[in-house]
């Protein structure tokens, strides 16, 4: 039997404006409230990718270091031009420049390609459907989808809707029935993007053979610029988050769902604002539930440490207010005490985050953990009337730690993310594709193939779908922005 998946030819509707790229572009519009916003957005970002690769050909490859770490003191230190190197570049460091170049270009084309669509969009909402850019920061989506729907008869909410969530609902439903079955750390948003290219973007033509072979090239490709995305992955992250860290002396940033985690607990046609702003909601109960379990002995240390910590910066606090100057130049094993300033002074946020505050003293981990499933719908029946256990907080975590956490997994995603293509995926092409083809069906409303869970009508037999369409219909009935 061939496994080609055959599907019914899409369309009928030959006006731009009916398409699912422009429904999903209206919404696009907006979620970032209107054209100058996203104008902003996205020029600041190709900006930033610039200014990256920039700051990356200067620090790796201009700098000397060996040079300038031999500076001491104004006698023997020069200029910085002094210290930049101007020379014909190796392999490796080629090899990153033109990556580089490449990718720059291509992000440049993608600029100018939604900037042009942009436009279209732009007049829709403007001439179409009467609705002005600073009106989006008040109205609701709800209110939005019925002045399309009056323009577009043949459609209702729940079919626009469906086709802008057409490719998060086939991956929403391949995460939930554990078709793809990864470990929540590996799946970072490096295999996230090699997912949305090889599967979601090709939902029309997929036969088990071809995808198993797209697994396989995608992984060799990935792997064999795994340094550059090393390499850019740390700068990007560097250059992003160092200032909150200076700022908060919290190394290791806050705590963040992870990738996995919003597939798991996103329902079947949720858009984007609606989940965030339940996602939102459950922060401060997840991080609640985070300190049940933390132990009395850590919070003693912490106590201490905080009290060693805190008579240095006294010292340190009296010598700046005295004379700043001997914080510059007077030193303790070659650092001045400028730098064990510094260093007092992070040890001292980590201390302080190992102290309770009153409220925080509660101990209730499953009547905390009942306001988190609130927000996130989830809630596997083994966590029930166990979640005071370490098992279940140990699971919690995971899907549910540090920012710098996910940071090290995004690391380690330039060598998981190939294997688990090349080794892991390729081998379950046979079951992805026949899950596609069993739980995808043709709607007449829409003209295209939609996943069979995201349906309009009521299936008890399968709990996320039922709880998605109430969570809809409850989201629709809204009247402002969220």
């Amino acid at each position: 039997m061939d496994d080609k998946l055959i599907f019914k030819l899409e369309g009928g509707f030959d006006d731009f404006h009916y398409t699912d790229y422009f429904h999903t572009q209206l919404y696009y519009f907006y979620y970032n409230r209107g054209f100058i916003p996203i104008l902003l957005t996205e020029i600041t970002d190709i900006i930033s990718l610039l200014f990256s690769i920039i700051f990356t050909y200067f620090f790796f490859i201009l700098l000397d270091w060996s040079s300038l770490l031999q500076c001491k003191n104004s006698n023997n230190c020069g200029d910085i031009n002094s210290y930049l190197i101007y020379k014909q570049l190796n392999f490796f460091e080629l090899c990153i420049v033109i990556i580089s170049i490449i990718y720059f270009i291509y992000k440049a084309y993608e600029f100018v390609y939604k900037i042009k669509n942009l436009f279209l969009v732009n007049d829709y909402y403007k001439n179409e459907l009467n609705i002005k850019s600073n009106d989006l920061y008040s109205l609701s989506w709800s209110t939005i989808l019925k002045k399309i729907t009056e323009k577009q008869s043949i459609y209702d909410i729940f079919d626009i809707t469906n086709k802008i969530m057409k490719k998060e609902n086939y991956m929403i439903a391949l995460i939930d029935k554990k078709i793809i079955d990864i470990s929540s750390c590996y799946f970072t948003k490096q295999l996230n993007v090699n997912l949305e290219y090889i599967l979601l973007n090709n939902l029309n033509n997929l036969n088990s053979n071809t995808l198993k072979l797209k697994f396989i090239l995608y992984g060799i490709f990935n792997f064999s610029i795994s340094i550059f995305i090393f390499v850019y992955q740390i700068i990007y992250f560097l250059i992003s988050n160092i200032d909150d860290f200076y700022t908060n002396k919290n190394v290791l940033g806050p705590r963040r769902y992870n990738l996995y985690a919003t597939k798991k607990f996103r329902e079947y046609n949720e858009l984007l604002h609606y989940f965030e702003e339940r996602i939102n909601k459950s922060m401060k109960h997840s991080n609640d539930y985070t300190k049940q379990f933390e132990s009395p002995i850590m919070e003693v240390i912490g106590k201490f440490i905080g009290m060693i910590s805190g008579s240095f910066l006294f010292f340190f606090l009296i010598i700046s207010v005295l004379d700043e100057s001997v914080l510059l130049y007077v030193k303790y094993l070659d650092r001045t005490l400028l730098f064990y300033m510094g260093l007092v002074t992070a040890i001292s946020s980590i201390s302080r985050s190992l102290i309770k505050s009153p409220e925080e003293c509660v101990y209730d981990p499953n009547g905390v953990m009942q306001k988190i499933v609130e927000h996130t719908h989830y809630m596997p029946k083994r966590w029930e009337g166990k979640c005071n256990t370490y098992t279940v907080r140990d699971e919690f975590l995971s899907l549910f730690p540090y920012k710098i956490i996910l940071f090290c997994y995004d690391l380690i995603s330039v060598l998981t993310t190939p294997y688990i293509l090349i080794f892991v995926l390729s081998k379950k092409s046979d079951d992805i594709v026949s899950f596609i083809r069993l739980n995808t069906i043709y709607d007449d409303n829409i003209g295209s193939n939609i996943c069979i869970f995201a349906q309009k009508k009521q299936n008890f037999e399968d709990d996320k779908m039922k709880q998605s369409l109430t969570f809809f219909n409850s989201n629709m009935s809204s009247t402002h922005r969220t």
